[in-house]
């Protein structure tokens, strides 16, 4: 149940949000005109002239969960809010005030939000901002597709559920528009649940040696998804230039002029962001794209450890009902293969601590899917708050990096440090990297390029977070 100080235009607005949403509501004002209106949607009412008296006679204040305090008048407003949270310890109160000024006293006195015009209509300005940005976006890509008779649709190398879900999206849009679509990637895809998700869910993708690469000039159009810039991908070419980027990571890397630029860092996975086109634009979800979905999101937020946004619980609200749990079971728990279970074992047996960091230099291996789970599984150790794993993969040195550290943004810290010498980018707890070898000191014996690849970037690394530390990884 919920009370409500005041009937005027806020607390109109208020009543009748609150009745829409099934609630029992409750409201309090001196005007009885004013009253009036808020009986005729609802509510139970009472006549009381805050300015001389707060006598709350026959009113249970410890029975309302939500009290809302509305008046225009600010010593009323924080009269009301005394006695209220005296009588009621437990109840959510929401204040009005006449600006932020006010904010610091009110919430001693008890309040647990205010609300101020200029807060207020800011957000209010920022909301809409961000919906007309969407539905402009929404109406672009539109009228992208509508040009094309093909599509190309690229993931990073080594694409995970969130891209590979994302992509699929992409082409279920497209070819609803009658678009040939097809879906490219370059490196491998090397995790087992990964190459699950693929065989499960029956999806197509294409693998392109870098050797013929050139084969994407033959589409209308191309598309980035779960990138921002082509730094992620070996199958690009200098005269490659995308119409469509899709994608929620944060970079400091190269910007691209595309067309339709969707990049939301705030959102928790790509998935999110291609369930929205895939609702507003009512296309029919079947069971494996749900599921493929779902699972890009879950993974992406870590079951929604990791940072997140009501968007994403939107998206898993929408794609639930839809998706084939079965699936989904089997695809979250995949059989390990000897290769990675031997490259945990090496993060476990080379991990270094300092403090509440881990870094592990695992040197030569076969996926970069290895080195993020070692980083995961590194991140679970007692005491541990940000995780980095090295490897090597034929010519490159690869990062990965994991962090649950509320003050450390993991994607920042790796971007700022690695950007220039490679490609860098990811969110707030995870992120990864890609170097050239050449980009070391140039040594025949991989032994020792291992170790110097792993003290350089460690160095590096600790550079940035500004600490000192000594010592091979």
């Amino acid at each position: 149940m919920s009370l409500i100080f005041g009937a005027g235009k806020i607390g109109y607005a208020v009543a009748l949000a609150l009745k829409k949403r099934g609630k029992k509501v409750v409201v309090l004002d001196k005007n009885m005109e004013a009253l009036s209106r808020v009986e005729g949607i609802g509510c139970k009412t009472y006549l009381f002239d805050f300015t001389k008296s707060f006598n709350l006679i026959g009113i249970d204040i410890t029975s309302f969960r939500e009290i809302v305090i509305t008046t225009s008048n600010h010593k009323v407003n924080i009269e009301a809010l005394k006695i209220v949270r005296e009588l009621n310890k437990e109840a959510l109160i929401i204040i009005n005030a006449p600006s932020s000024d006010h904010i610091s006293i009110l919430k001693k006195l008890g309040a647990d939000f205010v609300i101020t015009p200029d807060r207020s209509i800011a957000q209010i300005i920022i909301n809409q901002l961000e919906l007309s940005i969407y539905w402009r976006n929404k109406d672009l890509l539109k009228k992208i597709l509508s040009k094309a008779k093909s599509l190309a649709i690229i993931m990073h190398d080594n694409p995970d559920p969130d891209a590979m879900s994302s992509a699929y999206a992409l082409k279920t849009i497209a070819e609803d528009m009658k678009v040939v679509t097809d879906i490219y990637y370059g490196g491998d895809i090397g995790h087992e649940g990964n190459k699950m998700m693929i065989d499960l869910l029956k999806w197509n993708f294409k693998k392109i040696p870098e050797h013929r690469k050139y084969i994407l000039k033959e589409y209308d159009k191309i598309a980035l998804i779960d990138m921002p810039n082509l730094s992620n991908t070996s199958i690009s070419t200098s005269e490659l230039r995308p119409d469509i980027i899709i994608d929620h990571h944060y970079t400091e890397g190269e910007k691209i002029n595309a067309e339709l630029v969707d990049i939301r860092p705030k959102v928790g996975a790509t998935a999110t962001i291609m369930t929205s086109y895939l609702r507003d634009f009512n296309i029919e979800v079947n069971e494996q794209l749900a599921t493929g979905l779902l699972y890009g999101i879950l993974v992406d937020t870590d079951n929604f450890k990791r940072s997140f946004e009501k968007e994403d619980i939107d998206a898993v609200y929408y794609l639930k009902p839809k998706i084939n749990k079965e699936l989904l079971n089997i695809i979250e728990n995949p059989n390990i293969s000897s290769r990675t279970l031997e490259v945990l074992s090496k993060a476990i047996s080379n991990k270094k601590i300092y403090d509440k960091f881990v870094i592990s230099n695992v040197g030569y291996v076969e996926t970069r899917e290895s080195l993020s789970q070692s980083a995961d599984l590194l991140l679970k150790l007692e005491g541990i708050t940000v995780s980095l794993v090295i490897g090597i993969i034929e010519d490159h040195a690869y990062i990965s990096a994991r962090s649950r550290d509320h003050i450390i943004d993991i994607s920042k810290v790796i971007t700022k440090t690695f950007s220039k010498m490679g490609s860098a980018g990811g969110h707030m707890n995870f992120a990864a990297a890609k170097i050239s070898l050449g980009a070391f000191s140039y040594t025949e014996d991989r032994d020792v390029l291992v170790r110097i690849v792993g003290d350089t970037i460690s160095d590096y690394f600790f550079k940035t977070l500004k600490l000192n530390i000594k010592g091979s990884i």
